[in-house]
């Protein structure tokens, strides 16, 4: 099943349920892993688990904490946007 806007199952575009790999990782490996077009899902797949593999263990540490920092910022705007704070 489908779960996402006009799909199966309705999901918010902001949902409040996202996590730090919603605000990294998934854009970190759609530019290193494209940097080359792959010429299957096999090799799709391939890079992917390649490049998760590259990524330093003090780099997800970083991730969480700036999550963590948005997340404290939000709440102090009242739940309204905040980036501007950032």
């Amino acid at each position: 099943r489908w779960i996402g806007r006009r799909g199966a199952i309705e999901w918010l575009p902001r949902s409040p349920d996202l996590n730090p790999f919603d605000f990294f990782l998934w854009g970190h490996l759609k530019s290193v892993v494209y940097k080359t077009s792959p010429e299957n899902v096999n090799d799709l797949r391939q890079k992917i688990i390649q490049e998760c593999r590259v990524i330093p263990a003090n780099t997800f540490q970083n991730v969480y904490s700036e999550f963590q920092n948005r997340l404290y910022y939000c709440l102090a705007n009242n739940e309204e946007h905040f980036e501007h704070l950032l």
